[in-house]
This record gives structure tokens, C-alpha cells and sequence, in this order.
């Protein structure tokens, strides 16, 4: 029998084909909004098109995305909006108010939404087309490295409602999605950081390769997305994106709870909540990244070295492992009755057995709240030894 998931490279461009009919492409280019650049002109020739950019897109790049629109488009053609995007702004009615705008503008269903901004807003523009007409095809220009990497490749769409992140949502691919390098150049480091997790994450469940190049490239990756540095963010992007889609095509419609992107992702909600979303998504996943890396050593299932080189990664890279502000054990073991009813009454927690290799604790009986309590305790006492090390050798 032929497979009929399949994930291929051809030279810039990453085509991604589902057995469920679900077919798109990722376009890995360099200056999208230059005037000189057809690639998203011939995407959408001939198309009405509502584009959706968040304030700080608007802030950085308005200048630039209006005059491409305006050079390459009818006026009547294109209509775009500017929506806020905080985690607080990411509702209903943020949704319906793309949806209004594009009634407005009278999208027909032949027209395309184009979203241009972090995951928050993607996820927002994507619910929306999967509401508007029944289904509206819709483009992902992502400005983030999370939203590259992770929330602009996969076919999900979400709001947050009544306190839960990501309740109501939708499964809408998108039509095509448009990674441009050139967009991480004014991200500040913080946001960096977060994307850099979700790369870590991958190299630590399915490739090694990976892994090791960040480790090479540590020194440079964590400052800015600059001339330096592209070629580095460029390759470990790509080689992120392809570990993603692997891992999403033949599960894109969440058939198997079973899932190694869930990795870093059990712990992590709550760090986010507890914090009303002041600890960022990337940042809360290195965290979570580090808990299920010591819960797997005390387990016995990773060895020291492995366990070592995955939080001083992560530390080295300016992010932390421990937070005594967050880390309270018993309200983060609470919080697992939560993923055990998302997760269909299954743990489903990813922890690594090595570099490039992980596997799945089902039971929730098999994390103990006192081994979660050694996990943290260990977790804080390794991340202070780091500092101390780091400041005497600065000295």
C-alpha cells in the first residue's frame, strides 16, 4: 500500500500531504514584503484578501506591508486590519470581529484571509476562516520563531475561554504558510528564547542531529536573529519544521492522544496559568522540558550525561529550569487531573531516554507527588550550582 503521508523538501519549500486530504506548503524565503518578491503576489493574484497583522506588527512593519499590498494589489482588493494580541485579547470576540470585517469588506468564498503575526494571532485568523462561509482558505505569514516552528505548521485554531487556554478551536489547515527569516531580526531575545524551547524540544525527541547543532551554535542563538546568525536560525527552523510535520501528518486530527509534540506541554499550562501568562509559552515550555527530564532520571529511564547536556542547554541558553515563586508541587500534581481528562484519561507524559529518543508515562499513579517534590527540589539546586559556576568563571 502506498503511503500516503508524506512530508518532502524541495529546495525552499516544504510540501506537506495528509491522507486526510489535508495538503499545504511551507515557504521558507527571505524578505516576503520586498517589492521585488512574487511569492506571495502569486499566491493570491486574482483574490479579495482581509490581511490581519497585530499591533507590534503593525509598529515594526506596517510601512512596509501596506506599500507591498498597495504595489502588487487592486485597491478595492485588500483590506487590513490591525487586532490586539495578548493571551487576555484571545476570544470570541476578537474572532468575530475578523469575522465582521471580512463581511464588511464582502469577502466572497474564493477570497483569502491572511494573517501576519505571532501564534496568538494566527490561531485567531485560522478560527475565524474555518468559521466564515462554512471555510475560507487562509495564509500564515509567521513573526515569531514559535509561530515558525510550531503554531504556524500545524492545522489547529483556538480561543481561550472561561480561564482555559485554548478551549474552543477548530481543525483548518491552511492554505499556505510563508516562514520569511528576515521577520526574527527585531524579535527581542525573550521571544527568541521561546522559540529556541520549541526547537530543543524537537531535538530532544526526534533528533539528535538537531540537538547538537543548537549545542554548537549556543553562544551565538540566543542574543539576536542578526547577519551572523541567520544561517544558524535558518537551518535549525527547517530542520524543526520537518521533525514537526513528521511527527503531526500522520495524526494531524489528534487520533492518537499518544503524541511526542506534547513534550514540554503537561507541565507547562500550569506555569502559565499560575502566572496569568507573564511567563511566556516558550519559556514555561523549557520548564516543563526540564521537570520531565529529572522525573525521567529519578525514574531511572535517562542517563546523567544525557540529563546534564539537556538543562545545561537550556540554561545556557538563558532560560530556567526552576522557579520557587511557581515550582508549589502540590498544585502543579493537581494540575495533572486536567491533562489526564484533555489527554483521554491517560497521563500521556513525554519524557526522553536519550537525545533523539523519548517515551510516553500513560499512568498518572506513576508520578508520585514526592517524586515530583525531588524533581523540583533537584531542579533548583542544579540551576543555582549553574549561576554560581557561571559567575565565578565571570570573575
Amino acid at each position: 500500500m502506498v503511503n500516503e503521508n508524506f512530508v518532502k523538501v524541495y529546495n525552499s519549500t516544504i510540501v506537506t500531504k495528509s491522507s486526510k486530504d489535508i495538503f499545504f506548503n511551507i515557504h521558507m524565503i527571505e524578505n516576503l514584503f520586498s517589492l521585488e518578491n512574487n511569492h506571495l503576489y502569486d499566491t493570491c493574484r486574482d483574490k479579495k484578501l482581509l490581511v490581519v497583522i497585530s499591533e507590534t506588527v503593525h509598529q515594526l512593519y506596517s510601512e512596509k506591508i501596506y506599500k507591498y499590498f498597495k504595489y502588487n494589489f487592486p485597491e478595492d482588493a485588500v483590506r487590513i486590519i490591525t487586532i490586539k494580541t495578548t493571551e487576555e485579547n484571545k476570544n470570541m470576540d476578537n474572532v468575530l470581529s475578523i469575522c465582521k470585517a471580512g463581511k464588511e469588506f464582502g469577502l466572497d468564498r474564493r477570497a483569502f484571509m491572511i494573517g501576519i503575526g505571532g501564534g496568538i494571532l494566527l490561531d485567531m485568523v485560522g478560527f475565524a476562516a474555518s468559521m466564515y462561509k462554512r471555510k475560507l482558505n487562509y495564509i500564515r505569514i509567521p513573526t515569531t520563531l514559535v509561530g515558525q516552528i510550531d503554531a504556524g505548521i500545524g492545522i489547529k485554531t483556538s480561543v481561550n475561554f472561561r480561564q482555559s487556554k485554548n478551549f474552543i478551536g477548530s481543525y483548518h489547515p491552511p492554505f499556505a504558510v510563508f516562514n520569511d527569516i528576515s521577520l526574527l531580526k527585531t524579535l527581542h531575545p525573550e521571544e527568541l528564547k521561546c522559540g529556541l524551547a520549541e526547537i530543543i524540544k524537537m531535538g530532544i525527541i526526534v533528533d539528535k542531529e538537531l540537538f547538537e547543532r543548537i549545542e554548537s551554535d549556543k553562544n551565538t542563538l540566543a542574543e539576536q536573529c542578526d547577519e551572523v546568525n541567520k544561517n544558524s536560525y535558518q537551518k535549525i527552523n527547517h530542520m524543526a519544521i520537518v521533525d514537526m510535520l513528521n511527527q503531526l501528518v500522520v495524526n494531524f486530527y489528534e487520533d492518537d492522544l499518544e503524541r511526542l509534540v506534547d513534550f514540554g506541554h503537561t507541565f507547562s499550562p500550569f506555569i502559565e496559568e499560575f502566572t496569568n501568562y507573564e511567563v511566556k509559552h516558550g519559556l514555561a515550555v523549557a520548564m516543563d522540558i526540564a521537570i520531565s527530564t529529572e522525573i525521567s532520571y529519578l525514574l531511572g529511564k535517562i542517563d546523567q550525561s544525557s540529563k546534564e547536556r539537556i538543562l545545561n542547554l537550556i540554561l545556557d541558553l538563558g532560560m530556567d529550569i526552576y522557579d520557587s515563586s511557581i515550582y508549589h508541587t502540590d498544585l502543579i500534581y493537581k494540575s495533572l487531573d486536567n491533562v489526564v481528562l484533555h489527554r483521554g484519561n491517560n497521563l500521556n507524559l513525554v519524557i526522553p531516554i536519550q537525545i533523539g529518543e523519548a517515551r510516553f508515562i500513560k499512568d498518572k499513579e506513576t508520578i508520585s507527588k514526592q517524586l515530583l517534590k525531588q524533581a523540583c527540589e533537584n531542579l533548583e539546586v542544579y540551576q543555582d550550582e549553574f549561576k554560581s559556576k557561571r559567575i565565578l568563571f565571570s570573575i
